[in-house]
């Protein structure tokens, strides 16, 4: 083994992102956890570059150095370190981080011969791209979802946004060496719709169920069955039709309770409009909205809830995307409740793995609630075998070796 060890080339691996690290939302998990797959085979020598900095409400979840690690994984901010408020100052950032960090490649090519360097998402990817092509370097894409077109409400500033995202999608991804996807509909657009040859890995999310595998926590509310839900509380997610349906639920089982935890991570809070939502249901008094909180607080929350839920609606974003919560909630062994969009009828069986609802449809997900709120048997199944399927297929220790060969093929 050691002489096979010595035999095998050293990869030097840039993955370039422009989010909050290392915590601050799915993106920043995924990232972070992904990383730290990679560092697991000790030929990969991995750097994470930040053209931009962290902008992620008032908590404790932001490295204030310019050059920190966490954990196995090292990490630089190629301009400020937290994300500016002022218009002139985000455009020089933007501006100082982009052109530092292609600096900075152009130096470790010399230095370190051939990099692979793994571009997260596309926005500001086409220098990158190019610069790879210009260096001889791999250059591999991490594409977690397909924006939907804004409505013609609100098109302006996200109608923008969509046309680069798409102008991204249509004209230069396919010029990428390889694709890590979340989905088989973005597997499916990159072979079918753009006619690639070149290989594509479905990784739907990649997780450290250890931060989440946590004991005697104490419940959320004593005997009351807590429902709980994390991340961006937005229609995406679903959000209105959980709380709609916790509110049919709560009339018939009154010891339920709905923790909703998480907010923004950028702008206005949503928790006033969903509070008046959950008071238009009657259901406020027994609805907890945590809003934004540090990600060290949120495995010991979700374990103190009973069950686990995500209600999102049928889209394309659902279609194209995998939640990245999902792991999170199976780590914690609870019985989660899901609605069948996208990849997740491909993965998972109802009342085997999960329980299975309707997307946009309350009655189904109501009667979803029940079955695991009504029998225990089910509700232990659950809780067990969507381990199960989060350790074979989501542990980032258990698929590192098949991460680390699709980049180095």
């Amino acid at each position: 083994m050691e002489a096979t060890s010595k035999t095998e080339k050293t990869s030097f691996i840039k993955i370039i992102f422009f989010g909050n690290f290392p915590f601050g939302g799915p993106s920043a998990n995924l990232v972070r956890n992904f990383a730290m797959s990679l560092t697991e085979n000790k030929n990969n020598q991995l750097e994470i570059i930040l053209p931009t900095g962290n902008c992620y409400g008032k908590t404790d979840d932001i490295e204030s150095k310019r050059k920190a690690k966490f954990g196995s994984v090292n990490y630089r901010y190629m301009s400020y370190k937290n994300h500016p408020k002022n218009i002139f100052a985000k455009i020089f950032e933007m501006f100082f981080g982009v052109l530092n960090t292609l600096i900075y490649l152009i130096i470790c090519r010399i230095k370190e011969r051939k990099n692979i360097t793994i571009f997260y998402n596309t926005e500001f990817s086409f220098p990158f791209l190019l610069l790879s092509k210009l260096l001889n370097n791999k250059f591999i894409f991490i594409l977690p979802e397909f924006y939907e077109k804004p409505n013609s409400d609100n098109y302006a500033m996200s109608g923008f946004k969509w046309k680069i995202f798409y102008f991204h999608m249509k004209h230069i991804i396919k010029y990428a060496d390889r694709f890590f996807v979340a989905s088989y509909y973005l597997k499916d657009y990159i072979q079918n719709t753009l006619k690639s040859k070149k290989e594509v890995y479905v990784l739907p999310n990649v997780i450290d169920p250890s931060i989440f595998e946590l004991e005697n926590i104490k419940p959320f509310k004593e005997n009351i069955i807590t429902i709980g839900y994390t991340g961006n509380p937005t229609r995406k997610d679903g959000i209105l039709d959980l709380i709609k349906s916790f509110s049919i639920l709560n009339k018939k089982f009154p010891n339920t309770h709905l923790l909703v935890i998480g907010d923004r991570t950028n702008g206005e809070s949503l928790v006033p409009q969903l509070l008046q939502y959950a008071t238009e249901n009657g259901s406020e008094k027994n609805i907890t909205f945590t809003g934004l909180v540090a990600f060290s607080k949120i495995p010991e929350l979700l374990n103190s809830c009973q069950i686990l839920a995500l209600t999102r609606p049928n889209g394309v974003f659902a279609e194209a995307g995998f939640p990245t919560k999902l792991g999170e909630y199976f780590s914690c062994k609870k019985p989660v409740l899901i609605t069948k969009v996208g990849d997740i009828p491909r993965y998972f069986t109802n009342h085997e793995q999960v329980v299975l609802a309707d997307p946009e449809n309350i009655e189904s997900i109501v009667k979803g609630f029940e079955a695991i709120i009504t029998d225990n048997a089910l509700s232990n199944r659950l809780g067990l075998s969507g381990y199960k399927w989060m350790n074979d297929n989501l542990n980032y220790l258990n698929i590192s070796k098949k991460i680390s060969d699709f980049i180095s093929a």
